[in-house]
This record gives C-alpha cells, sequence and structure tokens, in this order.
C-alpha cells in the first residue's frame, strides 16, 4: 500500500474505501469486511451518508478481535449541510464518533460549503425545510482543543 504524508506526520493510504450509497447493513458489512481484507486501510464516510453505525460496528469487531490497530486505519468522515455552524460542530462530531465507536478520526471535513438550519432529528435537513445560514467558516475551526481532541490529523 502507498501512502500519502500528512501534516504532522500521520500518514493517508492513497487508496481507500469510499461508501456514499451504501446503507443495506448486509451488503455494507460484507463489503468492509472484503475490503479489509484485502488491505483497505482507509474508509470514507459522513454523517449524511447514514452508515457510520454499521462501520463503526464492523471496525470494532476488527480492531476487538486483535486483526486490527485502530492506529492502522485512516477515517474519514464529514460536517453534514446542516451542522456549518460554529454551535453544532462539536455536536456532529461526537454523533460521528459515537456512530463509528471511535475516539477520533484521521480528517473531518466540511461536506458542503454552505450551511442549513438544522432540524433534530434528521440526519438530512428535508429540502422543503431547508433554510440557508449565514456561517463563518473560520469560526467553524477556530476551537483547536477540539480538533486536538478528536482527530488525528493536525494542521
Amino acid at each position: 500500500m502507498k501512502f500519502l504524508n500528512v501534516v504532522g506526520g500521520g500518514k493517508m493510504p492513497i487508496i481507500g474505501l469510499g461508501t456514499w450509497q451504501a446503507t443495506n447493513d448486509e451488503e455494507l458489512t460484507s463489503a468492509l469486511n472484503h475490503a479489509l481484507e484485502a488491505g483497505y486501510r482507509h474508509i470514507d464516510t459522513a454523517y449524511v451518508y447514514d452508515n457510520e453505525k454499521i462501520i463503526g460496528k464492523v471496525l470494532k469487531e476488527w480492531i476487538s478481535s486483535g486483526r486490527l490497530k485502530r492506529e492502522d486505519l485512516f477515517i474519514t468522515t464529514k460536517l453534514p449541510i446542516c451542522g456549518i455552524h460554529e454551535d453544532r460542530v462539536e455536536m456532529f462530531m461526537k454523533m460521528s464518533l459515537e456512530n463509528l465507536q471511535l475516539d477520533y478520526v484521521d480528517l473531518y471535513l466540511i461536506h458542503f460549503p454552505i450551511g442549513t438550519n438544522y432540524i433534530e432529528g434528521y440526519s438530512r435537513t428535508p429540502n422543503d425545510k431547508a433554510v440557508l445560514e449565514k456561517s463563518d467558516h473560520i469560526a467553524i475551526w477556530k476551537d483547536i482543543d477540539l480538533w486536538d481532541h478528536f482527530c488525528s490529523t493536525k494542521i
């Protein structure tokens, strides 16, 4: 496996498993197990894909069984469009970590450059109720303590 060097001394596998539109528990579980057996170590997901819990279950099984160590993995997830507000980033990060059953992720991205309102109970803001909100992208990422605690990659 080839890797890219990331800021802070980490390494990111150049090939990763994307999980967009993979929500069927059985199919995703099988795909993840096969990918991990084949040597994939980079898993890309997002809160809005609604599959972090499935991924977390599979990763926990691999880590608990000793087949993998957490530090062997590179996990990417994303802040949803309704989380693009400085008062919601930590909440969504914690939800993703809980879903993934991990203490940290290796890369946390903004999924889309604009933000909408947040409606509790929805993983995606319904189109008929979505309202664009102004967001301060610098303020979203200013809480360095948050990133030191939840992310392995430091910028």
